[in-house]
């Protein structure tokens, strides 16, 4: 029986509430389920050309980096990256465009019909969205379609596509509990997106390199190109300056902000050069256009103090998706020189599987108060650890049940001289998006 497909204004949320439906399942790791449902759509991920983006951090901005300087080189370029912000329509994009509502709601009625029809298919939320993002770049018929992974990478579903280039950006302990809690470990894991016929691109540190990384690629005799090795970046006063096997690039300023970008440009651009072996051309002022034209939201985005359209004055905020001990720490780095304003609030939540204490540690002697909040889709069951915990590193510390409260408790808190930092979860960040106000600017400077 064939579902029907919605129309109209209401086709995306009511894709979006069956998409919703499928999050119990959790995450289950492995590809069979998603490359039987791709086997019952005309198996699309055998016709994509694809780049896989895998690792700790930096995945979005160097699949953002990558796919804007593709772009520029006159190609049709997908690029499919986790969680959102504001709408899932952003996780499936050609160039700058969006998925259509509509279309979303079509493949996702057709995907329902795989997996509630006869013999359906079990799949999770994720890999119901991975599906249907291959399916859509197949049928546009993209040129190149750039993956983020979401979780690991050799049983996430975004490894049923074989990349061209498999892109490893640097290791942390992060996800644990599914991943191990050894550096080793959770590379292998990440190391599992090579596949015979890929090439290897990489910045990881050189001993985790040595030992796992560098030993599969050589198992699967992938060429390999190294941060250091093959290619060099600079940060100059002038802008960022890339220096590889093929080309030299800049200065430049990039379209992501952040001195910690730097490398992850420099990845894209090397990921860039090695798809000139598969007959892409792309030349330097290319990677210069997509580098300066990259956009990742939620990452170092500042918002000047402003008068919103009710009069109401609201102190200036920074919000990043630091979601991990790794991320907290280079966001302490940028904390000063992005939101300088006095008192300093930071809006605070993650979900609950994340190293909260290795994060407040990093992030707490940066402000003058904490405000704990969780995410709606990711809820902390008992508030008592998570209090005590922000108190051992800031003698300021309270909580909002969600996000709006948060917002509100810290303008307070700020008051319009002020500056609030929000961070933690992207789902977080997704959650206040709607809410942050515009208006005039409160301050010519700000």
């Amino acid at each position: 029986m064939s579902i029907a497909t919605p129309s109209g204004r209401n086709a995306l949320t009511d894709a979006w509430s069956w998409l919703n439906s499928l999050r119990p399942r959790g995450i289950q790791l492995g590809l069979e389920r998603v490359r039987e449902a791709l086997t019952r759509l005309g198996s699309p991920h055998e016709r994509l050309r694809a780049v896989t983006v895998a690792g700790t951090n930096g995945k979005g901005s160097t699949a953002a980096f990558l796919q804007s300087i593709v772009h520029s080189a006159g190609y049709r370029v997908g690029l499919y990256t986790s969680p959102h912000l504001a709408s899932v329509t952003e996780r499936i994009r050609i160039g700058s465009e969006r998925i259509h509502a509509d279309v979303f709601a079509r493949w996702a009625a057709r995907l329902r019909d795989v997996i509630e029809g006869p013999d359906g298919v079990a799949l999770t939320f994720f890999e119901a969205l991975t599906v249907m993002a291959i399916g859509y770049f197949d049928e546009r018929d993209v040129d190149l379609v750039v993956l983020e992974v979401g979780l690991g990478g050799r049983l996430d579903a975004t490894s049923v596509v074989d990349p061209l280039v498999a892109v490893v950006t640097p290791i942390g302990l992060d996800h644990t509990h599914i991943l191990g809690d050894t550096l080793q470990g959770i590379c292998a894991e990440k190391a599992g997106i090579l596949k015979p016929g890929s090439t290897l691109v990489t910045n990881v540190d050189p001993d985790l390199f040595h030992e796992v990384l560098g030993p599969r690629a050589f198992a699967l005799r992938c060429p390999i190109h190294r941060q250091g090795v093959d290619w060099l970046y600079q940060w100059l006063p002038e802008g960022f300056r890339y220096r590889g096997w093929i080309h030299r690039v800049g200065p430049v300023h990039l379209g992501i902000r952040g001195v910690h970008q730097g490398m992850n440009a420099a990845l894209a651009c090397a990921a860039a050069e090695t798809l000139a072996a598969h007959g892409y051309a792309i030349k330097a002022t290319h990677i210069a256009d997509g580098l300066f034209r990259a956009r990742h939201p939620g990452r170092l985005e500042r918002r000047p103090a402003l008068v919103d359209d009710l009069g109401e004055e609201w102190p200036a905020l920074l919000l990043d998706a630091a979601h991990n001990p790794m991320g907290a720490h280079i966001l302490k780095g940028h904390v000063r020189a992005f939101l300088h304003e006095r008192p300093r609030i930071l809006v605070f939540g993650v979900n609950p599987d994340k190293d909260v204490d290795a994060m407040l540690a990093e992030l707490a002697p940066e402000v003058d108060g904490i405000v704990l909040t969780q995410a709606e889709a990711n809820p902390v069951a008992v508030w008592e650890p998570y209090l005590a915990m922000a108190s051992r590193h800031h003698h300021r510390v309270t909580f909002a049940t969600d996000s709006a409260e948060a917002l509100e408790l810290a303008r307070h808190f700020a008051g319009p001289e002020g500056g609030i930092l929000i961070t933690g979860s992207i789902y977080l960040l997704g959650d206040v998006w709607d809410l942050l106000p515009s208006g005039q600017p409160l301050h010519a400077h700000g």
